[in-house]
């Protein structure tokens, strides 16, 4: 069994249009300016567990849950309510302790609330195999925690040519995509004007922390206008509208690349973005999203 404590928790409900969120909060040891402090803990355990021959156990399913308690207010106390009488489909983000990120699909169950002390606690159960889904990329948890922000998808492609020669979990805007599942597989992107791939990433900010995006570039060509072929990291107080902190870094070479940013803690999400103009083509593999500086691509092995 694995317990972890989460730093910090976002919830939030991804508005189908326009530009702000339909439900967006935040849950902390220590909340800013709010005296709602509150416990996150995610935990890991086996589910089914049939014994084998010799005494083995043969550990076919895990449960997976996230639990948060504290004591809230009123108005907080009725958003979730509201959520989880309508098995809203919600967004987790968090921090944990030892610099990991999560990143959860679910909905929430309310579990107990003491209206005499505020006392509420809800959580997001989930049972799966562990591991991740050959046809959606996706861990079949909808559950991912690492110090790699990208990984609730696997790095990897359902075909070679296509659109499914996409990474999974990745969008792009035009050009033309292909991906090797050879050298760790490698992700190549051109076309004949600008476009972009991007992910994102729905977390909770403190204002204090970096976050850098890396890529492992194999191969570039410029098509010939000059230092258009980039990695930009940005954060947005809404949904992709509303700039908060941007930073590109040019690439001219292949090898590892790196882009930092330090988002307000009015941000609620930040987006990963590779850039081309016209002509250009771009290789690269094992692209990570991490609060540490150091390069160093992992998944969610569980």
């Amino acid at each position: 069994m694995s317990r972890s404590q989460l730093e910090k928790l976002s919830i939030s409900q991804i508005p189908t249009s326009g530009t702000s969120f339909t439900y967006y909060n935040t849950f902390s040891v220590v909340q800013e300016g709010s005296d709602e402090a509150s416990r996150q803990v995610l935990m890991i355990e086996p589910a089914s567990s049939p014994i084998i021959e010799d005494g083995q156990t043969l550990i076919t399913s895990k449960n997976f849950d996230l639990t948060v308690s504290g004591l809230f207010k009123a108005s907080t106390i009725s958003g979730l309510q509201t959520l989880a009488d309508a098995r809203t489909s919600v967004v987790f983000g968090g921090i944990g302790l030892g610099g990991q990120i999560l990143q959860a699909e679910g909905s929430i169950n309310v579990n107990q609330v003491f209206s005499e002390t505020a006392s509420f606690r809800f959580n997001s159960p989930r049972e799966a195999t562990g591991g991740y889904d050959s046809a959606t990329g996706k861990h079949t948890s909808r559950l991912a925690y690492s110090t790699n922000g990208l990984c609730l998808y696997k790095w990897g492609a359902a075909a070679a040519t296509g659109t499914s020669a996409l990474a999974y979990g990745w969008t792009k805007s035009a050009g033309t995509v292909s991906f090797a599942s050879s050298n760790d597989g490698v992700q190549t992107f051109s076309h004949s004007g600008d476009a972009t791939l991007h992910r994102d990433i729905y977390l909770p900010f403190d204002g204090t922390k970096t976050f850098h995006f890396n890529i492992n570039v194999t191969a570039i060509t410029d098509g010939g206008s000059g230092n258009t072929v980039k990695i930009k990291l940005q954060s947005y107080t809404d949904y992709a509208n509303t700039s908060d902190q941007a930073s590109e870094t040019t690439i001219t070479s292949t090898g590892n690349k790196q882009v930092s940013i330090t988002p307000t803690s009015s941000a609620k999400m930040i987006r990963a973005i590779i850039i081309i103009a016209a002509g250009d083509s771009i290789s690269f593999k094992q692209p990570t999203v991490e609060l540490d500086s150091t390069y160093d691509f992992t998944e969610f092995n569980t």
